[in-house]
């Protein structure tokens, strides 16, 4: 069944392919899109730009022209920060 929304879509298919990874080479600091940088962190894109503006999310980079992209390592530490602390509050 294919999503109605090409925007769903398309990140639905970039977290697959992160998700079929299964070797790991060693590639956990890789550049992601904004696309696969929300489902990671399950948050949306206007949230996430909120809370980088904030100090609390990470940086993105620019590698190019408009491009913008996340560290997956940066967004993977900032989910398991996000995961340990629930525990505690």
């Amino acid at each position: 069944m294919t999503p109605k929304n090409p925007e769903t879509a398309k990140v639905s298919r970039a977290a697959e392919r992160i998700a079929k990874r299964e070797v790991d080479y060693g590639l956990d600091d890789r550049l992601l899109p904004i696309s696969v940088v929300m489902e990671i962190a399950g948050i949306g894109k206007t949230m996430i730009y909120r809370k980088m503006k904030e100090g609390t999310f990470p940086m993105c980079c620019r590698p190019g022209g408009a491009s913008t992209r996340w560290c997956e390592r940066e967004v993977r530490a900032w989910r398991d920060k996000v995961m340990a602390a629930r525990g505690t509050a």
